[in-house]
């Protein structure tokens, strides 16, 4: 199973990248909303893992990821975030919703409900 990975903290990455990593999953890592749109189209990953705020980003990219990959769940990460913004971000399309600083085994257990959830992407 793979996962796009999109996040414009490089340290975050490459935390988020090693944790999936040991799990068994193929992570495409980017900085920006216009790389992550590209792989969405070049790789069509299972799992859409974003960021709210890098360059070209925000819940207009959630938005148009729902466009191209309709079935393809996304979970959001914030550090400016507030119930008002998870509110949008469930309008816009996403599957799961996640304040920074995130919990890792919270964000895995995430990742895994969401690429297992009908039994069709078992790893």
């Amino acid at each position: 199973m793979s996962v796009l990975l999109a996040d414009d903290d490089l340290a975050m990455r490459s935390l988020i990248n090693d944790e999936l990593q040991e799990e068994g999953y193929s992570v495409f890592q980017v900085a920006d909303g216009h790389e992550a749109l590209d792989c969405v189209d070049e790789r069509s990953p299972d799992l859409i893992l974003t960021d709210l705020r890098m360059p070209h980003g925000g819940l207009d990219l959630v938005a148009r990821f729902r466009a191209r990959a309709p079935e393809t769940p996304i979970i959001l990460m914030t550090a400016f975030g507030d119930a008002t913004t998870e509110a949008r971000a469930y309008e816009q399309g996403a599957s799961a919703y996640f304040n920074k600083p995130v919990r890792m085994s919270d964000l895995k257990t995430a990742v895994h409900r969401l690429l297992n959830h009908d039994g069709s992407a078992q790893r």
